[in-house]
């Protein structure tokens, strides 16, 4: 009996010190947990980084308020690199030694130059606003947002052909900035694809009047109108086009990367009527939605959120994740391997909460998410069809 009492005796010490052991190698060794944001605060797109980097900072405010990420307050960091590829490089620099993770860069010239720097030195970046033809270049040291853009688009300008069958020629202005290109071609699979017939003109960057496009455009008898550009022409164009007589307005579509303030400011009571798609629905009742937006609408003068507003929120809930699930400890001598848990966990996450959405990620790639299609009535979208 003496002999099986030490054997407990010895049994649990060995216990306790190993379970001791484990706790102290799982202790966080941060004061907070630092997440820097490569975005685009200054230049033609400073209004879209605005609001991103608006919804990363609401998210961590959120995170803090209850009891932060493993007891520890998470900060965002936001270094600009307006839209230049060099700047972006260097505010990378700064961050690539010692960063667990980093979200962005903003926008594709930027990515193009800094991702490559990042994932040479094992820094998994999030590039969370730009398609899936350029995040996924550089896995696994990133992940896309979105499914493929020709998976992704074709249903939603189908689905804006089915909604109004008189369509037969549509005209696509077309903004060779970005990812946009890519995306205008993936509109025009889904139109032809319903035997509507594409013609696109291309809209120079530094065009401020638009009286020559639209005349060209209008002398192609179109019975449709598609604006791939970005929201202060699209806004312009569109009142071109009412001031030239145009009456069929939910025959104007607006992409998603348009859904942006300028649209609204400029456009006016000339976006009444005309359709617009989106990524995110504006009407959802899902709680967490509801508070945001308030708080959104109370920083913006009003407005509601644009197209990318929730995808770096959802960044920082989605690293959070990452970070507790996976006991992260934010030790300077576990750097490499921590960064690769972080990037493994993101890249296959299952039944990721978003804001609006619930999805799962395999291997950097996401399912289950769609796109809404919407007609602006009385200065709101109203929605009128949904892409699964």
């Amino acid at each position: 009996m003496r002999n099986l009492f030490k054997i407990f005796i010895f049994s649990l010490i060995v216990v306790v010190a190993f379970s001791g052991v484990s706790f102290a190698q799982n202790e966080v060794k941060v004061e907070k947990w630092t997440i820097p944001f490569l975005n685009s605060v200054t230049g033609p797109i400073a209004s879209i980084g605005e609001y991103m980097s608006w919804s990363a900072k609401y998210a961590a405010r959120e995170i803090n308020a209850n009891g932060g990420i493993r007891g520890k307050d998470v900060e965002i960091k936001i270094y600009d690199t307006g839209v230049e590829p060099d700047k972006g490089i260097k505010q990378m620099s700064k961050v690539v030694d010692d960063a667990l993770v980093v979200m962005g860069p903003v926008p594709e010239a930027v990515i193009m130059a800094a991702v490559p720097l990042a994932a040479r030195n094992g820094l998994f970046s999030m590039p969370v606003s730009t398609s899936y033809e350029y995040a996924q270049k550089y896995f696994p040291w990133t992940l896309s947002w979105y499914p493929p853009t020709d998976e992704k688009l074709p249903p939603i300008t189908e689905l804006w052909a089915e909604k109004n069958p008189e369509m037969k020629k549509v005209v696509q202005f077309v903004e060779k900035w970005a990812a946009w290109p890519g995306m205008a071609d993936a509109h025009q699979i889904g139109l032809e694809n319903k035997n509507v017939e594409v013609e696109n003109i291309e809209v120079p960057q530094n065009m401020v009047t638009f009286d020559s496009l639209v005349v060209k455009a209008l002398s192609k008898n179109p019975d449709g109108i598609l604006l791939t550009t970005n929201s202060d022409k699209a806004a312009k164009i569109i009142k071109q086009l009412e001031d030239r007589g145009w009456k069929d307005k939910e025959n104007i579509l607006v992409f998603s990367s348009a859904d942006d303030t300028p649209l609204y400011t400029i456009g006016g009571k000339a976006l009444e009527g005309i359709s617009i798609y989106n990524y995110i629905n504006p009407n959802s009742n899902n709680p967490r939605w509801l508070k945001f937006k308030e708080e959104y609408k109370k920083d913006h003068d009003g407005k509601a959120p644009g197209s990318l507003a929730t995808n770096y929120y959802d960044a920082v809930y989605m690293i959070k994740e990452a970070i507790e699930n996976k006991k992260i400890t934010g030790d300077p001598a576990k750097l490499e391997e921590e960064r690769k848990m972080i990037r493994d966990y993101t890249r296959n996450v299952d039944n990721f909460e978003g804001i609006q959405l619930t999805w799962d990620m395999n291997e950097g790639v996401p399912g289950s998410k769609g796109a809404f299609l919407f007609k602006i009535i009385d200065g709101e979208k109203k929605l009128i069809g949904e892409v699964k």
